[in-house]
Parts: structure tokens; sequence; C-alpha cells
């Protein structure tokens, strides 16, 4: 019988979404050939993917999958609609969706999942790179366009282990399956369960399912690390009986609980405890306390794949955080303006409370960008609640993503449930106008966050250009 000929070239459609870009790169790290396309726009990913010298066609055309790649890999932002798509599909090629191609390529290693509706890139990048600092070489996969400290996003290492950010996103247009089923895990880190993806999921308790399917394919010689601090999570690991818990929070009754958060300049320095017995004092550049508990989770992860607590110590306070995390973008008008991912009104919560201690006696200037329009109509409410704090608020157009370019509610929706709590919203319909409304008034005595999924970040850019 004749053996089946392993695939040698893969051609990616969607491919400067940054999961579909490090696995650009981690295919072409294993010596196959690698092309794709997307959007003919600019993308956070384009200098990554040049820099591996990876052929990518700006527009879809069905010309573009010549020569017949063996592969096609599809973003879950497109779907039997597009036109590439459909001339693989005539073409008989073997078509998979990304968590599909991931999981393939993680086959060969012990798979190290972080899983959460938030915190999943921080996390996972902060245990790779604990890893990577104590020697274990992992391999990894995460959601942010580049990881000082770590080679890029993505990353084929000689060692055992494979830390991978677990999606709860769907798989596909076609389904619904969460990607994080995909990936063949044999430990997991959840680091927060509720309500988001609506386009995906109608509520909390949908995504909690999705969840507790991960958890149980977990195997039983494997570990699960999980944040007690979010009600769902707890309830999860309560039901998990037949599975190995380890739980970490602030809370008391976590295994290892986060204890004794202080601020000292940009550093922030906290205890661990496991029950009674101080494990050690840490000291890292990542502000907050939900980063807190992000550290926390990649720290018990390491340490129980064999990590010491000394490395540990060291690797945490050398990490320098994910790009478009709490980024300094640099100054304007004496200003200090940075940009933060934060899209779900949780994470704008965590946000604006870091903003305060970091930068107590500054005006916060919030620029915000809403990422969905699904999103942001299921939960007007939350965002308007959570966005109300800041003491200067600006609001952009939604930003229409490859996977929803339309939806029932506008930004005046926001808008006018905001002006319910806070009446002095302004609102722009370009990153021009925005830039030129921030060029009015901001000075020394502010902070500028530009926040968002989307391309908010790109305001500062109209500041230099001037």
């Amino acid at each position: 019988m004749a053996t089946k000929k392993k695939p040698s070239s893969y051609y990616l459609i969607g491919i400067n979404g940054v999961a579909m870009t490090g696995l650009a790169v981690m295919l072409k790290e294993a010596g196959l050939t690698v092309t794709g396309s997307d959007e003919a726009e600019e993308f956070p990913t384009d200098a990554l993917l040049n820099r591996h010298d990876i052929q990518v066609h700006k527009g879809f055309n069905a010309d573009n999958l010549t020569p017949k790649p063996d592969i096609v890999v599809v973003s879950a932002a497109y779907g039997p609609n597009n036109v590439e798509y459909k001339a693989a599909k005539s073409a008989r090629i073997t078509i998979q969706a990304q968590s599909e191609a991931l999981g393939t390529l993680m086959s060969r290693y012990e798979g190290v999942g972080v899983a959460g509706v938030h915190g999943k890139t921080t996390t996972s990048s902060l245990l790779a790179f604990i890893l990577k600092e104590a020697g274990f070489s992992p391999s990894y996969a995460i959601g942010a366009p580049d990881v000082p400290g770590l080679d890029g996003n993505a990353f084929l290492g000689d060692g055992s282990f494979f830390v991978a950010e677990a999606d709860e996103y769907r798989k596909s247009e076609q389904s619904k399956d969460p990607k994080f089923l995909d990936l063949p895990l044999k430990h997991v880190i959840i680091t927060s369960i509720e309500l988001d993806h609506p386009d995906v999921y109608d509520t909390a308790e949908d995504v909690y399912r999705a969840f507790y399917q991960l958890s149980i394919k977990i195997p039983r010689d494997g570990t699960v690390v999980a944040c007690v601090d979010s009600p769902l999570v707890r309830r999860l690991v309560q039901r998990s009986v037949d599975r190995h818990c380890l739980t970490y929070g602030f809370s008391p009754q976590a295994h290892y609980q986060a204890v004794n958060v202080e601020y000292d300049g940009d550093q922030t320095i906290f205890s661990l405890k496991n029950a009674e017995n101080m494990i050690g004092v840490f000291r890292m550049n990542l502000p907050g306390k939900h980063n807190v508990l992000n550290a926390v989770a990649a720290i018990v992860m390491a340490m129980k794949l064999g990590v010491s607590l000394k490395a540990a110590q060291k690797a945490v306070a050398l990490f320098k955080g994910p790009a478009r995390r709490f980024e300094l973008l640099g100054t304007h008008n004496d200003a200090l303006i940075y940009h933060d991912y934060a899209h779900h009104p949780t994470a704008i919560s965590y946000l604006l409370d870091t903003i305060r201690t970091r930068f107590a006696g500054k005006r916060i200037v919030l620029v915000f960008q809403p990422h969905t329009y699904s999103r942001t109509g299921k939960l007007l409410r939350e965002f308007a609640e959570s966005l109300a704090s800041a003491d200067h608020l600006l609001l952009l157009n939604i930003f229409a993503s490859a996977r929803e370019k339309s939806g029932y509610v506008t930004i005046k929706d926001l808008v006018e449930e905001l002006k319910k709590l806070k009446p002095d919203v302004e609102y722009r319909s370009s990153l021009d106008e925005a830039a030129t409304y921030l060029d009015s008034f901001i000075s020394k005595d502010h902070v500028v966050f530009l926040v968002g999924a989307g391309d908010v970040y790109k305001i500062y850019s109209k500041f230099t250009d001037r």
C-alpha cells in the first residue's frame, strides 16, 4: 500500500491575524513552504511575516493558489464565501481550520494551554518566557503581534513543552465548536469564564459549558490550574472531582494565594503562599492586580512543569509583557500615550483601576474603539458602566472586523447609554478627527490610553506624522 505523502506546502487565508501569523511562522520553521493572503491593508503582523520571508498576497484571488498547495488553512474570519476558499474546494485541496493545523503541530509535544476570557496572552507569554529563561526551550503560539524577550509570537523549540493560547472562539464559519477543543493539551490554565463573543455564545452558561468540555479533555495525569476568584471557574473546579486541579487567586480558599501586593514605581511586588507556607516574593514589570493573577497562573504552572522557584522569580522580574498590553507608544504635548488591547467591559475596568494606581494625580484620557457589533450590542450597559469613570472619554466608530462587517447596534447607541452616566462623552468619526481633538487639549497633566482590539493605536502615528 502506498504511503500517504506528507504535506509540504501550506496556503493561509487570513494570514495576518495574530494566530494565523504565528501558525505561518511555525510552519516555515518546520521547513515547509508557506504563503497566504489577507485584506489589502496594513496589519501589526506585517513586519513579522516579512522577517520570516513569507509571501503575502494583498487581497483574495483564486489565482493566488497557483502553484497548488497541499493544505489550505482558513482563519475563523473567513469561510465558504471567500473566493480562495471556493477555489480550494473546487481543486479538492485539503482545507483545515487554524486550530486544526495548530493541533497537528502540537501533537509532537506536551501541550500546555492557557484559556480564559481574560489574560490569555499575558499569561501564555509569561509562561513561555519563564520556561525559556529556565532552559526548557519551549515551543509557543501567542496571540500578540510580538513579545519582547521571545522570538516573535510563535516558535518551535527543542524542548518537550508547547505553550499555546487556547481560544474559546469558534473554529470556523461552519462550526461553532471552540478552537481549544482541537488542541492536544495535557495541561491547561483557566483564568476566567464569563460572557464574551456573543456572536457564538448566547449566555455565560454557554461559555461555561465550552470550558467544562475543555477541562474534561485534560488527561488524568495532566494538570488544571484554575483561578477561583472567577465564580464560574470556581464552579468548574468543584465539578472536576477526577482531575488534578491547582487553584490560585486572591481568595484564601485558593491553593496558591497572592498576598501583600505593593507598587514601587513601574514595578509590582507580591508574595505567593500555599496554605500557611510562604513560597516567595516576586517582583514584576506588569502593572495591576489582574496581572498579579496572570503571573501567579504562569508561576504555578511553570513550577508544576519543573521550573525552580529561583528561576521563576528571576524570569518574572525580567519579563516586559506582550505588545499591545499597557504598551507605551511615546509622548505628545508632554502627555504619555499608551495602547491597550482591552475590548471587554471587565478588561476595561481592570485597565482603569490599574491606570489610577499607576498614574495617581494624572487625568485619564481614554479613547475607546469598540470591537465587533455583537459584543457592543450585547454588553452595551456593561461597556457604559466600565468606561464612565475615565476623566475624559472619546469614542470611535465600532471596528468592523473581517468576521462581522455590520450589526444592529451603532456607536450612537453606546454614546446614548454612556450619557446617562457621563454627560460629557466625546465622539469622533475618524482617527484623524480623534487625533485633532486630542492635540487640542492634552498636556503633561494627562495620560492617554488608546484602547481596543482594532486600529485605534494608529492615532499615535497621526501625531508623529504631523
